[in-house]
């Protein structure tokens, strides 16, 4: 984030939420770690203990007592309890801890701790995770994502306990829930438990990832640069820097595959089953036969739920970045078809299937791996219709022939449309949503062009005109049409004086001049001053306006956090001023019988309650959503 602004802003949406999530006893901590970074344990107690200095009056004498010690305040926090809240924080992966380097002195070799941000505006999307994951496998997959978010981290042994034992209440006692049955249920956690492993839902909770990533890099450095020899120049510093990059790439794929614990090309927290005398006849058999498919399908994985001497137990956590790539998925596919049509949507949709999620994180994928059009073409739904978002004149090509075109061709005009294969300019490269692939290419439906036949999907491109857009879509709600007009065209063309702008957009010079102020007075204009001689002399400067794209995502940003901040303070106040009327429809016989145990005007009142609750809801998952997509690329 570029201004302190953003970073306040921030700050306080973080303790907003970790008030509501985990007491105000937390708070304190967490707003402490925020205030001063990284502390020890003895640091943080001190400065949340200690009183803030008072300031010293000179008419006013000091009293004895306070000359020499300072009382304790009555709010003071043990050390022990500071303890069990950094063991909560970093139980769900909201505080890093790490210790110091063996060059560092003895007595200061002492663990420190700071707060990831990142992880704690996570938690904001908790519901949208619940939601994809009821979509991927049912509810009991949503049961698992739910205890995962609700614990923080668990061992695979526990979580499937847990959820083995959420029974209804007298099930243990009748004939409906035998040892049978809680045998087969165990069976099936732990297969869907492995499947949501392999597909990336859920992931392992190593050491790597409660060290800050910014310390592992400094690290990597220092080590780097000491075995140098000579004064490091701007390119072996730059050439340094990739290479600490790619190592940090390497190793977050080793310890996300599980390679360091011999696991074969498994990822971390699976295993292979011991092959049985009669599978080991069939694999025998089948060997003799020279089909490496068939081979890689007598793998079969299970959950490692047992712990050995050589291994501990494997914690799992929910992957945020699998289900971040699932939302960013969702907007594109619906941004699309807003743009063109539903079915060019679910075209878009289809093709972003394919790119399945890899180990980086959701923000550093610029573009999608090749997609091939003939593989695409194999994963469509029958009761899809691809060409009804085509031009029917455009795909039949000469009226003569009455050959319908074949899906691969319908694939190839999608991908011309959407990779503007008819557009020759050189912004056609930062507007397009699809980039060819290889030398290899096909004919479209019609025989009007001829696309490649693999591509691959410009997530950069299509997250900066969503961005783009959307900081346009408030420019003209705060300051009119016109106003968006001139951001456009600043987007467009880059930095001009005012006559040129009101020449472009057709506008008077006052108009122009007024409406550039108030931008600029906004944070979403900038002005670079072009001195004609080094006099600086301001009638002979050119004033150059133009848009910082940086500095508006942070503007907006902290708009929204404060819109966010407001949102839940609002519900609180709502649900304060009506508590004792939550209290009693929260009772087990009100929610029995709520007609004959709540007059009518309770229920009226609960009803202006809920669609109250509703409403906020609604409005903080749009605003949720409008932070998640400015927070791409924006660092």
């Amino acid at each position: 984030m570029s201004s302190g602004v953003s970073v306040r802003e921030a700050a306080h949406l973080c303790l907003h939420i970790v008030r509501e999530h985990f007491g105000s006893v937390v708070e304190r901590v967490v707003k402490v770690l925020l205030r001063y970074g990284r502390l020890t344990v003895p640091e943080l107690v001190r400065l949340l203990n200690d009183p803030p200095p008072e300031r010293h009056h000179p008419g006013r004498s000091r009293s004895r007592g306070s000359s020499s010690k300072t009382e304790a305040s009555p709010n003071s926090i043990p050390t022990r309890l500071v303890q069990q809240a950094l063991m909560v924080l970093i139980q769900h992966h909201c505080v890093l801890h790490s210790r110091p380097s063996s060059g560092v002195a003895a007595g200061a070799n002492q663990e420190h701790f700071e707060v990831d941000m990142d992880e704690v505006f996570s938690r904001l999307r908790f519901g949208s995770y619940l939601d994809l994951a009821q979509k991927w496998g049912g509810d009991d997959a949503q049961a698992v994502i739910r205890l995962l978010l609700y614990h923080g981290q668990m061992r695979a042994a526990d979580l499937i306990d847990a959820l083995v034992n959420e029974t209804p209440r007298g099930a243990e006692d009748t004939d409906d829930y035998t040892k049978k049955k809680r045998a087969l249920r165990t069976a099936t956690l732990s297969e869907l438990l492995a499947r949501m492993l392999q597909s990336s839902l859920v992931r392992p909770s190593t050491a790597v990832q409660h060290v800050s990533p910014q310390d592992r890099r400094i690290a990597l450095e220092e080590s780097l640069l000491r075995s140098q020899k000579g004064i490091p120049t701007a390119k072996s510093l730059r050439e340094l820097k990739a290479k600490v990059a790619s190592i940090l790439d390497e190793e977050d794929r080793r310890d996300w595959e599980g390679v360091e614990h011999g696991e074969d090309g498994l990822r971390l927290g699976l295993k292979r089953k011991e092959a049985k005398d009669g599978s080991r006849e069939k694999r025998a058999r089948r060997s003799t036969h020279a089909d490496v498919s068939a081979g890689r399908m007598d793998v079969i994985i299970d959950v490692r739920i047992l712990c050995s001497d050589q291994q501990p137990d494997v914690w799992l956590r929910v992957h945020n970045d699998y289900f971040h790539i699932q939302m960013r998925n969702d907007m594109i596919a619906t941004a699309v078809g807003n743009k063109y049509n539903s079915t060019t949507g679910d075209v878009m949709r289809l093709m972003l299937q394919q790119d399945q999620p890899g180990v980086c994180r959701c923000e550093k994928d610029e573009r999608s791996r090749p997609i091939s059009v003939t593989t695409l073409s194999h994963h469509i739904p029958e009761h899809v219709r691809i060409q009804r978002g085509l031009d029917r004149r455009s795909i039949m090509g000469d009226e003569r022939t009455s050959r319908a075109p074949t899906t691969i061709e319908l694939l190839a005009e999608y991908v011309s449309i959407l990779s503007a294969h008819d557009n020759i300019s050189s912004s056609a490269r930062k507007t397009r949503l699809l980039a060819p692939f290889g030398s290899s290419s096909t004919t479209s439906a019609g025989g009007s062009a001829r696309v490649a036949t693999s591509f691959t999907v410009e997530y950069r491109n299509i997250l900066e005109q969503m961005q783009l857009q959307l900081i346009r879509d408030v420019v003209v709600e705060r300051f009119g049409a016109m106003a968006g007009r001139i951001f456009s065209i600043l987007v467009e063309k880059g930095k001009l004086e005012e006559k040129h702008i009101s020449k472009i957009g057709l506008l008077s010079m006052s108009e122009t001049r007024d409406i550039c102020s108030r931008m600029f007075a906004a944070s979403i204009l900038s002005l670079q001053e072009v001195p004609k001689s080094n006099e600086r002399n301001p009638q002979r400067t050119f004033f150059l306006w133009f848009v910082d794209l940086y500095k508006c995502k942070s503007w907006l940003l902290d708009q929204l956090y404060r819109t966010l901040i407001q949102l839940s303070r609002r519900r609180l106040y709502e649900e304060a001023n009506k508590s004792s009327l939550l209290e009693k429809s929260e009772r087990t016989d009100v929610r029995e019988d709520a007609e004959s145990l709540l007059t009518e005007w309770e229920r009226n009142e609960l009803q202006s309650l809920r669609s109250v609750q509703a409403a906020i809801t609604v409005a903080e998952a749009r605003v949720v959503q409008d932070i998640f997509i400015l927070q791409h690329f924006s660092t």
